[in-house]
């Protein structure tokens, strides 16, 4: 059988991004359990605010690039900063372009009904952005119909989350990402 395959984005290009540094941290985990996991940062995936004119125009070829990943991985990790209670506008972006491609009128499907998803916050707030994570489960799940697990990472303090390999220095902390990764892994193999 051929190993999982993850995809893991952040939400966040920042330079020393805490939420880069929970996908990160995330797929050494996904790796360890023996999956393959791909990182990507959407600083190579530029793309204009979503827009019906823009849309019109032809769908950016950034976007059918991350469209393609999507549909051709098992299982997508999306980790969030919070923003006034709501993920970032960068991640919300990215989901609304990709649920515009129409593969054969299949893109939805292809992108975010087939792979199982995973989220993950870190943010300098007490609660790890899990207001922003409580949203994403809601657009994901209602906006463009994908299958979210139910564990969720959400990493409080992160200014002080990491140590100095990137890897999560609290005990709880670490422990829900374990949960997060075992949950997205079994639900992938379910489907298989």
């Amino acid at each position: 059988m051929a190993l999982p395959r993850i995809l893991l984005v952040s939400g966040s290009t920042r330079e020393g991004s805490f939420n880069e540094s929970l996908v990160n941290a995330t797929a050494r985990k996904f790796g360890a359990a023996g999956a393959e996991a791909l990182p990507i940062s959407l600083r190579n995936y530029p793309m204009p605010f979503c827009d019906q004119g823009v849309a019109e125009a032809g769908i950016p070829d950034s976007v059918n690039a991350l469209h393609a990943l999507f549909a051709t991985h098992d299982g997508i990790f999306l980790a969030t900063p919070e923003y006034n209670a709501f993920p970032s506008p960068l991640l919300l972006n990215m989901i609304d372009w990709i649920s515009r491609v129409r593969h054969y009128e299949g893109g939805m499907i292809e992108a975010f009904e087939r792979p199982v998803y995973a989220i993950g916050a870190a943010s300098p707030s007490p609660i790890g952005g899990y207001r922003a994570l409580m949203m994403l489960r809601q657009k994901l799940a209602l906006g463009v119909g994908a299958t979210v697990v139910p564990a969720m990472a959400a990493v409080p303090a992160a200014y002080q989350a990491f140590d100095g390999q990137g890897d999560l220095v609290n005990e709880q902390d670490a422990g829900h990402l374990d949960k997060v990764v075992c949950q997205l892994l079994d639900a992938v193999t379910q489907r298989v």
